[in-house]
Order: C-alpha cells, then sequence, then structure tokens
C-alpha cells in the first residue's frame, strides 16, 4: 500500500489515507477483501461513491470533491476509519461488482491526430475497453492544440499543450460507433455516471467537469455496447460491420492489463479482420515498466508505428516529425 501512495502524487488525500490504511490491520483487511483490479484504487473509489451518496457524512468535509473548504488531511485517519468499518460491507459488494473503467476523453486529443495518420476519412470506430464509451464520440468534441484548433464552437473543447509536431487535420465521417467492453456503462444511468465521477480523486476538479460535459455529448450519439472479452468480441464485431468502409481500431490503457500473448492475439484478430475490409489500429498505452510515458502508435497494416507520446491525461501530447 506503501507503494501505492508513491503514485498518489495527484492526491495529498489519496497519498495520506493510503499511509493511514498502511497503518491499520483492520483498514488492511477491509480492502483485502475488494476483489476487482487494482484494489486500492477500487477501495478508495468505493469510498468517495457512498460519500458522493452521503455527502452528509463526517468524512465528506474531508473530501475537495464534496466541500469547498475540506479539512486538513492529518485529522482524517479516525473518521476514516470509522467510515470505512461502518461500511465494510458495502465497500465490499462495490468492490465485487464495480471496475477502475475511468474515462479520460482529454485522451482523445492524440487519438484523434492518430487517426489523422491514417488513410481514412470514412470509416467504422471500434473500441477496446471503451466505459462508456467517450472516446467513440471523438469527433464530436472541440480541440485545441496550443494555436491549431478544430470544432471550437463544440459543446466541450478538449485543450492540451502540443509539442514537437503539429496535428494535420483531415475530413472525418465516423460510420458506426461500437464500444468493446468487459462491463460496459450507460452514459445515461445515474448510479452509472457516479461511479464513473467516484473513480476521479477528490483534487481532479478540472477532470470531474469534464467527465460531466463528455457524458452528456456521448449520450447524444448512438453506441453499440458488446460486453465480453474484446479477445471474443473483437473479430465477430469487424466481420459483422456492414458494407465495404474501413475500420479503425482504438485501444488507450487498455493493453497494459492484457497478458504478452493476449496483447498479440489483439494483433492476430486485426490482421484476420484486414481479409475482409481495410483496417487501421491506434494504441495509446503503457506496453512496460520502463515507459515513461504513453506511446501513441498506429497500424495501418504494416505494423505498429511509434508517432508520438502523450501524458495518460492527455495534459499534452508530442507528435514525432513524420518520415
Amino acid at each position: 500500500m506503501r507503494e501505492w501512495a508513491g503514485h498518489a502524487h495527484g492526491s495529498p488525500l489519496y497519498a495520506h489515507l493510503a499511509e493511514v490504511v498502511a497503518s491499520s490491520d483492520e483498514l488492511l483487511r477491509v480492502m483485502n477483501r475488494v476483489e476487482n483490479w487494482p484494489p486500492p484504487n477500487v477501495f478508495f473509489a468505493a469510498v468517495h461513491y457512498l460519500l458522493m451518496k452521503d455527502p452528509g457524512a463526517a468524512l465528506a468535509a474531508f473530501f475537495p470533491s464534496l466541500t469547498s473548504d475540506p479539512k486538513p488531511t492529518a485529522t482524517v485517519g479516525d473518521p476514516f476509519q470509522d467510515f470505512v468499518l461502518h461500511h465494510e460491507n458495502e465497500i465490499v459488494a462495490l468492490g465485487r461488482t464495480r471496475f477502475t473503467q475511468t474515462n479520460e476523453c482529454r485522451r482523445c486529443v492524440a487519438i484523434l491526430p492518430a487517426i489523422w495518420e491514417t488513410a481514412f476519412t470514412r470509416f467504422h470506430l471500434v473500441d477496446l475497453g471503451t466505459s462508456a464509451g467517450l472516446n467513440l464520440a471523438l469527433d464530436r468534441y472541440g480541440y485545441r492544440w496550443n494555436d491549431l484548433e478544430w470544432r471550437p464552437e463544440a459543446d466541450l473543447v478538449l485543450e492540451t499543450e502540443s509539442r514537437g509536431e503539429s496535428p494535420v487535420p483531415g475530413d472525418l465521417e465516423v460510420l458506426s460507433r461500437i464500444g468493446l467492453d468487459l462491463h460496459p456503462v450507460d452514459s445515461a444511468d445515474p448510479d452509472d455516471r457516479l461511479w464513473l465521477d467516484a473513480l476521479i480523486w477528490p483534487e481532479h476538479h478540472e477532470r470531474r467537469i469534464r467527465l460531466r460535459s463528455a457524458l452528456d455529448v456521448a449520450a447524444t450519439v448512438e453506441i453499440e455496447f458488446v460486453g465480453g472479452s474484446a479477445l471474443e468480441t473483437l473479430l465477430p464485431t469487424l466481420d459483422g460491420l456492414p458494407g465495404a468502409a474501413p475500420a479503425v481500431v482504438v485501444n488507450s490503457f487498455t493493453l497494459n492489463q492484457f497478458t504478452l500473448d493476449q496483447r498479440d492475439r489483439v494483433a492476430e484478430l486485426v490482421e484476420q479482420a484486414r481479409q475482409r475490409r481495410p483496417v487501421a489500429r491506434v494504441s495509446l498505452e503503457y506496453m512496460d515498466r520502463e515507459q515513461r510515458w504513453p506511446r501513441l502508435m498506429v497500424d495501418d497494416g504494416s505494423g505498429l508505428r511509434l508517432i508520438g507520446e502523450a501524458h495518460p491525461h492527455g495534459k499534452w501530447v508530442e507528435l514525432y516529425a513524420r518520415p
């Protein structure tokens, strides 16, 4: 748990609470009952979710997402332990039925330029590990890469720092949108929306506002959700697309949860689908522990090629010079 705390630098509250949990046998016992991965993330999200449903609880006074004047984190230990032990059964139940399905739509500031790197302008869009399908609405957002704008009149504009080469905008028509996920999230369902909200760390106000706006946008487009493992649903999905138009398959922060053999299998499935229609693939992933930043890669039939890097939450994107 203390190792996890070292990665919680974006949340002073969670970094402190991780130390509190690490020092308490009772809290560790509850967290270890969380079945879904990674347990600390699901555990804290479950607490956050319950507090959002009961903002009058004493512990809520320490959460910047629930009060404009949070109490000092140094005194949160006892209220946190009391709340967790009192709601243990609810937390364990959430840890068995809910998942870390964080949707950060600002990753589209990297995904969209990667699609523009392909030869496709009219295509079916398929998203692996889609959660609520926010990536599938990428053409409905506005964008700002430094001074370069695309659809600036959109209801939600995604801003980022552009490093390296500038994106080269092109024509874009999404013919259909299909999201593959073990457990798809309904962007119109209030309880599903609340869980996605709870997954965002308490201090991340900008991300929370962006999530809510993106969920509203996603609810206005037609998305087909397919439940189950992508290893079983990807090929039938691609083969079942109407007509002969190309498809673009996107995976972002999904394959890091796959084994090496499973990652290879995804590539094999895409290659099999190419026997019947053109298929491009866009990948934004941490693929090994040595990577400092997620790699942005495109495969339009000749294998994945590295075209840039991006911040995990889309704060910046760096596109490399084109060959």
